[in-house]
């Protein structure tokens, strides 16, 4: 019996719209603890990475292997990420209250929110590199660091990508279960195209020759 192409790619649609959505609430059970959000955007791209690239295959195993490697530096960076928000937060409802109403508190919640801001799409990339490549937490933030900079029009896309998909799960909150893991399958492609023309021996000396031009 022979098969159309349209029924064919109908579906790999289909399949590949199942592992989004498996992806997603992987990522949403792994994250509840909140501390391990990081490692769970980790093992989410790592998986999506490996589906793209090798079709229809294993999904638990990468994740859960990518999720345990990669659990002290991700977990570490998101703890960063998380507390500059809560400080942002409380001085938010500070500034609300109007219980501290200085400049200097002005000043630094603008501070805080550009700084928020700027983060985000440095931090995916921390998350993609670690569970792409094995570095001390120190030179995995200065290689993405230094990447981010190198490639600043990917970054803004990482950016842009992020603050649809945040937009989005605000106000329709049920498509957590789903749009997490697609907004990293829009993003991987852009950083694997970053990081193949990488080794791990070489990342740091040709990231750096890049970033000076």
């Amino acid at each position: 019996m022979f098969k159309s192409k349209t029924g064919t790619i109908l579906m790999e649609k289909m399949s590949w719209i199942a592992d989004i959505l498996i992806f997603s609430i992987l990522w949403f059970i792994f994250s509840i603890p909140i501390v391990s959000v990081g490692a769970a955007t980790s093992a989410m791209y790592r998986s999506i990475q490996s589906r793209i690239q090798n079709g229809d295959g294993e999904i638990w195993g990468v994740f859960w292997r990518t999720f345990k490697s990669s659990l002290p530096q991700a977990t570490v960076s998101w703890l960063i990420y998380l507390l500059l928000a809560l400080i942002f937060g409380l001085n938010q409802v500070l500034l609300t209250s109007n219980l501290a109403m200085s400049w200097l508190n002005h000043f630094s919640q603008v501070f805080l929110l550009v700084l928020l801001i700027a983060i985000a799409p440095v931090l995916i990339m921390v998350f993609a590199y670690t569970s792409r490549f094995e570095d001390q937490l120190k030179t995995v933030w200065k290689n993405t660091s230094l990447l981010a900079l190198a490639y600043f029009k990917d970054t803004l896309y990482i950016l842009f990508v992020l603050a649809v998909s945040v937009s989005i799960v605000y106000l329709v909150p049920i498509l957590v279960v789903f749009i997490p893991a697609y907004a990293i399958s829009k993003i991987c492609p852009r950083l694997e195209t970053i990081f193949n023309r990488y080794t791990d021996e070489d990342l740091l000396e040709k990231t750096n020759s890049n970033a000076t031009l």
